[in-house]
């Protein structure tokens, strides 16, 4: 956890923790992980959730792909799309942890309340105007840019598949990186987690992982600085190797 700046508002979140729209497919498999994400507030990590824009975005896309949308419809739709997801997520049918949250402000509330901050960022990308618009950034450059908004030491990336894996080998668990470099992550290209993202917490002091989140318990053993299945992003001296 960062220390405190005199004269700066502190909300000492220990983790940003992007939910990727791809994990809503599978219902059950979302409640699930919504119940290890409070289980992991409950052992006292402080989190900040950041959506993916899952099943509405993906409406989004299928639009765009038979009538193209100009750059600002698509970017406000998208963030709007994440708006939903995030709800969804909130919604009392999955947990009572959650809280859905429009501002910085109401996200410290939560986190005082002993909930976990789910944020609905299409307010706050409006207002701040942080990213371009294009197809390029997605929800995880917009959780990593969170992860550095708030001082967040840390940033979590639940996704469907166990991590980065080697070009051309998604699904081999032989060819899944352990370690890798957030610069050489930023070599690789598109992977698991999207070039903008990478080069956002390769210029950042941040520390990331990518976690498959249909195993919750992975989530917790990364939190708790114990040996997890996925990819550990370092800004310091890892390279790549499994």
């Amino acid at each position: 956890m960062r220390s405190q700046i005199e004269g700066f508002t502190y909300y000492g979140i220990d983790a940003v923790v992007k939910f990727g729209g791809s994990l809503t497919r599978d219902l059950a498999a979302t409640k699930l992980l919504i119940e290890g994400i409070a289980a992991c507030a409950q052992l006292g990590h402080r989190l900040m959730v950041i959506p993916g824009g899952g099943r509405p975005d993906k409406a989004i896309e299928e639009i765009d792909r038979e009538q193209p949308l100009a750059p600002e419809t698509a970017h406000r739709a998208t963030a709007m799309a994440q708006d939903q997801t995030g709800l969804i997520l909130c919604d009392r049918g999955f947990s009572g942890k959650l809280r859905p949250c429009e501002t910085l402000r109401e996200c410290g509330i939560a986190l005082d309340d002993g909930l976990v901050p789910v944020i609905l960022p299409a307010r706050l990308l409006a207002d701040l105007d942080p990213v371009e618009m294009t197809w390029d950034v997605t929800s995880d450059a917009i959780a990593a840019w969170f992860a550095w908004l708030v001082d967040a030491p840390r940033i979590g990336i639940l996704t469907d598949v166990d991590g980065v894996y080697k070009p051309g080998s998604v699904g081999i668990k032989s060819e899944l990186i352990a370690n890798i470099s957030a610069a050489d992550l930023l070599a690789m290209g598109h992977t698991s987690v999207d070039r903008c993202a990478a080069a956002w917490i390769s210029s950042r002091d941040l520390e990331a992982a990518v976690i498959n989140g249909r195993h919750p318990e992975r989530l917790r053993q990364w939190l708790q600085g114990e040996a997890f299945v996925g990819t550990r992003v370092s800004n310091g001296a890892h390279r790549e190797g499994n």
